[in-house]
């Protein structure tokens, strides 16, 4: 199974985009993240997490503005993507940062946020966040209910889809796995 988290996450989140719309970026329609322990020997492996492509496509270089708010995706191509992250009780992603930005939406539960500094930041249902400049964090769902949480990945054109979500060691000051 593939790695294809966040977050977001994030991720956070430029996103290589789908098979359902032919640019080949995401894979099959539903899979379990895989351990990035086995990407990077220092990595923190994730668990109880699972991650569902719902699609994506390639939306080229782009400048977009309305009722106050712009994006541009800069010189170069980028994708989108969407996919449903639905994190069990007890869940977490382990350590991480995603290329480009992600746009991260809790539907239901709530989830944890920490970032390398250990600030914890929490997200009830109908909350979101965003991933974005390589922030390495980890996201938890510390409840007894699975957070279910819908992340859009905006990516360079191109990135595969084991690269959505890059494992990272533990940072030396926060003790949160």
């Amino acid at each position: 199974m593939k790695q294809l988290l966040l977050v977001l996450l994030v991720l956070v989140i430029a996103i290589g985009l789908a098979a359902l719309t032919g640019c080949g970026a995401m894979g099959s329609s539903s899979e379990e993240a895989t351990s990035p322990a086995a990407t990077s020997p220092s990595a923190t492996p994730h668990s109880k997490v699972t991650a569902t492509p719902i699609g994506g496509a390639t939306l080229g270089e782009f400048k977009a503005k309305g009722d106050g708010i712009q994006v541009e995706s800069g010189p170069g191509s980028a994708d989108v993507a969407l996919i449903k992250v639905v994190l069990e009780p007890g869940g977490s992603t382990g350590w991480h940062h995603h290329p480009g930005v992600a746009l991260v939406s809790v539907n239901s539960g709530a989830v944890s946020e920490y970032h390398e500094e250990c600030h914890k930041s929490v997200y009830k249902e109908g909350k979101g966040f965003l991933e974005s400049g390589g922030e390495v964090h980890i996201v938890r769902n510390e409840g007894n209910v699975d957070a279910v949480l819908y992340v859009t990945f905006l990516i360079p054109t191109g990135t595969p889809p084991e690269k959505l979500q890059i494992a990272e060691p533990q940072p030396k000051n926060c003790e949160v796995k």
